[in-house]
């Protein structure tokens, strides 16, 4: 296993990582280390994500499966 170590400020979303060419297209694991952690600067993460949709329920109106001949229900 070979691993790089680095410094940096982080200033985005993205950081760049040293001797990127040599990691490109390999699976890595990313450890983020701090000396020092802020908890009310974090945004909690289920505000972040999106709600499900709203659907309306479904109602079927009739005999569904008589709906069709019974040689369109044969898949094989």
């Amino acid at each position: 296993m070979y691993a790089v170590e680095f410094e940096t400020d982080v200033v985005s979303e993205y950081v760049r990582i040293p001797n990127f060419e040599q990691f490109k297209n390999q699976h890595v694991k990313v450890i983020v280390l701090s000396e020092s952690f802020q908890a009310a600067s974090v945004k909690p993460l289920a505000k972040s994500l999106r709600q499900p949709a709203s659907v309306p329920p479904i109602s079927f109106k009739g005999d569904v499966i008589s709906s069709v001949p019974a040689s369109d229900w044969d898949l094989y």
